[in-house]
C-alpha cells in the first residue's frame, strides 16, 4: 500500500540549471502565448477578451497536464499516495489559523503596492501591451470605464458564456501553479532549506515574465504563497488563497456582462 506521508527530502532534488529550466520553460511558452500568438489574434480581429483566454487555457492545460504526469511519476517512484505527493495534506483548524494569517500579510502587501504597479506600467519595457485585456491592465478602472472602451469590437453586456470561459482559464491557472509550480517544484528545492521558499517564490513571481509590470505585487504574493505551502507541507493554504483572489476577478466580469 502507498504511504500517505511525503518527507520532502525524499523527492528527487533539482541541480541549479534544472531549477532555473524549470522555471524558465513555463515562462518562455507563456511569453510566446502572449507576446506573440495574441497580437497575432488581435490584428486578425479577434477580441483580445476571447483571445487571452483562449490562449492560456491551452497552454494552461499542457501545462496541468504535465504538471499530473510528474507528480504521479514520483508518487509511484517514492511508493506514497498521489495525494501525498501533490502536496494535498489536510490541515486542522489552528494550522489554517496560522497559515491564513500569513497569507493574509501577503494580500495586505500586494494592496499597498498597487501604486508601484502603476507607476512601473510608465517604464519603458513594462508598459502594459494595447493587445492585453483590460482586466489585465491596473491602469484602467473597469467599473468606471465605459464597455466599449474597455472591449472595443466586442459587446460585453450581455456576453454571459464569457464568465465560463474567464472562470474556467483562471481555475486552470490556479490548478497549475498549485500542482506545478509548488506541489512539484517546491518539494525539490528542500535540499536549500528555508532558502527554498524564497528561490521558489523569486523565480515563480519571473515566470510572469509576459507581465513584468505587475512585479511589486506579484513577488511579495509569491513569496508568501511559498512560505505557506513550505511551512505546511500543504498547497491547500495557497490554493484557497488563488480561489479568493480570482473569485473577485470573475465576481467584477459578472457585474460587467450582466450590467
Amino acid at each position: 500500500m502507498p504511504n500517505n506521508v511525503f518527507n520532502w527530502n525524499n523527492a528527487k532534488q533539482l541541480s541549479v540549471l534544472q531549477i532555473i529550466l524549470a522555471f524558465a520553460i513555463p515562462s518562455t511558452i507563456a511569453f510566446t502565448g502572449f507576446r506573440f500568438i495574441l497580437p497575432i489574434m488581435v490584428d486578425r480581429g479577434i477580441p483580445s477578451i476571447i483571445a487571452w483566454p483562449a490562449i492560456a487555457s491551452i497552454m494552461l492545460i499542457g501545462f496541468v497536464v504535465f504538471a499530473l504526469i510528474l507528480l504521479v511519476k514520483e508518487a509511484k517512484e517514492l511508493n506514497i499516495s498521489f495525494r501525498a505527493r501533490a502536496c494535498l495534506k489536510r490541515l486542522s483548524l489552528k494550522e489554517w489559523r496560522s497559515i491564513l494569517g500569513i497569507l493574509s500579510l501577503g494580500f495586505v502587501s500586494a494592496i499597498l503596492l498597487s501604486k508601484a504597479t502603476l507607476l512601473l506600467t510608465k517604464v519603458p519595457g513594462f508598459s502594459v501591451p494595447d493587445y492585453f485585456p483590460f482586466f489585465l491592465n491596473p491602469a484602467i478602472d473597469p467599473m468606471n470605464t465605459d464597455t466599449s472602451v474597455l472591449t472595443p469590437g466586442f459587446v460585453l453586456q450581455g456576453a454571459i458564456w464569457m464568465i465560463p470561459l474567464i472562470a474556467l482559464t483562471l481555475f486552470l491557472n490556479i490548478l497549475t501553479e498549485e500542482l506545478y509550480f509548488r506541489a512539484w517544484l517546491l518539494p525539490k528545492l528542500a535540499r536549500y532549506g528555508w532558502l527554498s521558499w524564497v528561490i521558489n517564490g523569486i523565480l515563480f513571481a519571473f515566470y510572469h515574465s509576459f507581465q513584468l509590470w505587475l512585479l511589486p505585487q506579484l513577488l511579495p504574493v509569491s513569496l508568501v504563497a511559498a512560505f505557506a505551502v513550505y511551512k505546511s507541507k500543504s498547497i491547500w493554504p495557497a490554493f484557497a488563497f488563488h480561489m479568493a483572489v480570482n473569485l473577485v476577478t470573475v465576481l467584477g466580469m459578472v457585474v460587467l456582462i450582466l450590467a
